[in-house]
Parts: C-alpha cells; sequence; structure tokens
C-alpha cells in the first residue's frame, strides 16, 4: 500500500468525527438572540405596563392610531430615547411629556424589531378576552352600586380576598372607617383610567395587594370596583376645587376683618 493510501486512510478517522461535530453544531437550538423576534411578547413584556391599544390611558398615551400621528423616523428615535427627542425641542415630544408627565424608559431595540412592534400596535395590539377592558362609563347603576358594597366589605370577595376598606378610602364612602394604611382611591379612576385600573386589580403587582394574588378578583367583581371608582372621581370636585373653596370658607372672614380694621384705623386717623 502506497504512502498516500496509508494518509488517507488515517485521516479518516479524523475527517468523520469532524463531520459529526460539524452536524451536531447545526443540530442544537438556536439561542435566544437568534430566534425569531416576537413582537407581541415584548409589547407585553415591555410596554403594556404603560399602555393600551385602543383601550384608553394606561400610564402613557394610547397608541392606536399612533403611526398615523407620528412618522416611522420619530417613532424609532422616540422608542430609543424619549428623553433626548424631547430634549431636542421637538414639539410633539414636548407636548407629549407636559401632558402625562412621565418619563419613558429607553429602550434597546433595533430598527427591525421597532417596526415589527410598530405592525403589531397598528394591526390593534394585544387580542385581549373581550370583557377585559370594558370600560366604566358602560356600567350600569346596579354594577357601581356592587362595586360599593365590594368595596365597603358589604359583600365578600368570591375568593376571599380582603375589603378594600382595609387598607383606602374613597370619596367619604367609607367614612369615619375608611383605611389609611394605602392611598385615598377618590381620584383614581382620572388617574389610571380603565386600562390602568384593571391591571391594578387584576394583575396586583403593590406589595400592600399581595393577599391578592393568592385570592384573585374574578371578572366581574374587578369590574364592578371600577365601575364605583369611576363613578366616585366623575362625581367628587377636583381637588384644586376643593382647596379654592376651602380658602375660601376660611379666609373670608378673616379679609373681611383686615378690610375692618383698616377702615377703623383709616377713620381715626
Amino acid at each position: 500500500m502506497s504512502s498516500h493510501s496509508r494518509g488517507w486512510k488515517a485521516l479518516t478517522p479524523l475527517l468523520r468525527l469532524t463531520a459529526a461535530l460539524c452536524l451536531a453544531v447545526l443540530l442544537l437550538p438556536l439561542p435566544a438572540a437568534a430566534a425569531a423576534f416576537d413582537a407581541g411578547l415584548a409589547f407585553n413584556t415591555r410596554c403594556s405596563g404603560c399602555h393600551s391599544v385602543g383601550k384608553g390611558v394606561v400610564v402613557g398615551p394610547d397608541l392606536h392610531g399612533v403611526t398615523e400621528r407620528h412618522d416611522a423616523s420619530w417613532l424609532h428615535r422616540f422608542i430609543r430615547s424619549s428623553q433626548s427627542v424631547i430634549h431636542s425641542g421637538d414639539r410633539a415630544a414636548v407636548s407629549l411629556f407636559q401632558q402625562y408627565k412621565k418619563r419613558m424608559p429607553d429602550h434597546s431595540f433595533n430598527d427591525a424589531e421597532i417596526d415589527l412592534i410598530l405592525a403589531f400596535i397598528k394591526a390593534g395590539g394585544p387580542k385581549a378576552d373581550p370583557g377585559e377592558y370594558r370600560l366604566a362609563r358602560a356600567a350600569t347603576p346596579g354594577e357601581a352600586a356592587r362595586g360599593r358594597d365590594l368595596f365597603t366589605g358589604a359583600v365578600a370577595l368570591a375568593n376571599g380576598g380582603a375589603a378594600c376598606i382595609r387598607c383606602h378610602d374613597v370619596g367619604g364612602a367609607a367614612g369615619w372607617q375608611g383605611g389609611t394604611l394605602a392611598s385615598d382611591l377618590t381620584y383614581a379612576y382620572a388617574k389610571y383610567r380603565d386600562g390602568g385600573l384593571t391591571r391594578a386589580l387584576t394583575e396586583s403587582q403593590f406589595p400592600l395587594m399581595a393577599d391578592y394574588r393568592e385570592r384573585p378578583l374574578n371578572r366581574e367583581e374587578t369590574f364592578a370596583l371600577k365601575a364605583f371608582l369611576y363613578q366616585v372621581s366623575s362625581r367628587a370636585p377636583r381637588p384644586e376645587a376643593q382647596v379654592t373653596a376651602g380658602g375660601g370658607s376660611i379666609f373670608a372672614p378673616l379679609i373681611w376683618l383686615t378690610q375692618w380694621f383698616a377702615g377703623v384705623a383709616g377713620l381715626n386717623r
């Protein structure tokens, strides 16, 4: 046998091993970074905490129609660094910041990923359960009344969660029994609207609401409570009005007395 033939036979096992290793590498699953980008998952994990699509204001603006309100270049820049666009003096960006007064975090999506997210939003965004974001203004008086009963504990929550009254007051509905451990919810609807309140009631990420993670509200209870908070918020005078009215009622006599003494002093000169 020639030395050439012996050389090829010696190399054959090595070539077979190399080929097997290459095949094994090719068959390995792609790493997460190389997997197909899921725009819906990205929106739900990175955007839905502050935005809805067609379901009202959450923390930031409703994104329905955002691709018609702004061009793609502007949206790419704003998503990557909203503060940079605001500090550049861009009127639309400054107006949004003044309206919502929230700082949007920067995002590291690449151009293709942003385009996929924008396409997802343009197509209508998350396909949520139709009952999930029912608007509070559509509630019947009976639903709002049930929300009040659930809030005060007159009606027990189905899964055994604590009544809201233990930690919150709202519009004086609880009277002297209202809780003060957590914030007063009189203006909660005006601040968070339908999307934000629905998330707060169903996701229960606030530390003091840990009880509801094990004893969640059902859909009917969530809507009834939201309807009640909508009713309270729409009927309560705005805080500014209360301050003005209070100031008038408290200081009007003082102003009158000051003017009276000034008049007396003038007569005695």
